[in-house]
């Protein structure tokens, strides 16, 4: 009992707590301070401190830097892989589109091509006939392009234009170069103002879009009918591969890329069942 008391007189003997210069000994402050005041204080300062803490860490999103508190959806890592995740979804989606599309128009291609080819008798041919003609395209090369010509009458194969009557020009400008297969210009060149919508002529799925040196920013869209249209040298593309496009819908920003190109212009090709054909025999621009 005498310990007790004397531990609890120990605790409540008053100190001085005197503050003096060092060169003058002249007082600049005391406090009076008990062994228990000083306990309770830091205590205290402790407590606030922790509480303080515990308020910052689990209220505002610094918790997220404390393991095993940070919900996943904050956490950077999954933020990215769940924006890859969405975007190879997307991409998967529109890829079986296309593919999708694009075996549906194999097996019907070749029902719409002789709908739409025009034959005389005298081309009519026998079986034996036509394996030999097979045979003998396989190993003979395939003849220059220059050498076709659309409204000839030795290239039945080819649909004529009266079968194109509701193509939509791509832009409407000035055809400043045109096609001549001669010179391996397999297209025409049209001279837009800037920022021009280039549209799509018909509807189709986007099977390239990209940027080669020599023809810089190049979209193609496959349509019916065995029909392929490039537009290229463009400044932006608007589409991706496997995109749907309708017909009249902007798919690119006419521009001036590309090592072949000299200025802003469009250079827009037309290719019917594998051959380029002049555009201005079926688009009006």
């Amino acid at each position: 009992m005498e310990q007790g008391k004397t531990r609890k007189r120990h605790w409540h003997t008053i100190y001085r707590l005197v503050l003096r210069k060092d060169d003058t000994l002249e007082e600049v402050g005391s406090y009076r301070l008990t062994l228990l005041n000083l306990y309770v204080l830091l205590s205290s300062i402790i407590l606030v401190t922790m509480g303080i803490m515990i308020v910052v860490i689990f209220f505002t999103p610094l918790r997220r830097l404390v393991p095993g508190y940070a919900m996943p959806s904050q956490n950077p890592d999954f933020i990215r892989l769940a924006k890859k995740v969405a975007s190879l979804e997307t991409e998967l989606v529109d890829y079986k589109q296309y593919y999708d599309h694009f075996n549906q128009m194999i097996s019907m291609s070749d029902s719409i091509g002789k709908s739409n080819v025009v034959q005389t008798p005298n081309e009519e041919k026998t079986p034996e006939e036509k394996s030999l003609s097979w045979e003998k395209d396989r190993t003979e090369p395939p003849k220059p392009v220059q050498t076709i010509q659309v409204k000839s009458s030795s290239a039945p194969s080819v649909l004529k234009p009266a079968d194109y009557l509701y193509l939509i020009p791509p832009i409407s400008g000035v055809i400043s170069s045109k096609f001549d297969p001669s010179q391996d210009h397999f297209g025409v060149d049209i001279l837009a103002p800037h920022d021009t919508p280039v549209k799509a002529i018909w509807d189709g799925h986007v099977i390239t879009a990209d940027w080669t040196l020599e023809t810089g920013y190049t979209i193609g869209i496959q349509h019916s009918n065995d029909m392929v249209s490039f537009y290229k040298h463009n400044a932006t593309l608007l589409k991706r591969n496997g995109a749907f496009v309708r017909a009249g819908e902007a798919v690119a920003i006419i521009g001036n890329t590309g090592k072949l190109s000299s200025g802003p212009h469009l250079h827009f090709e037309l290719w019917i069942q594998g051959r380029p054909v002049d555009p201005t025999d079926y688009i009006d621009f």
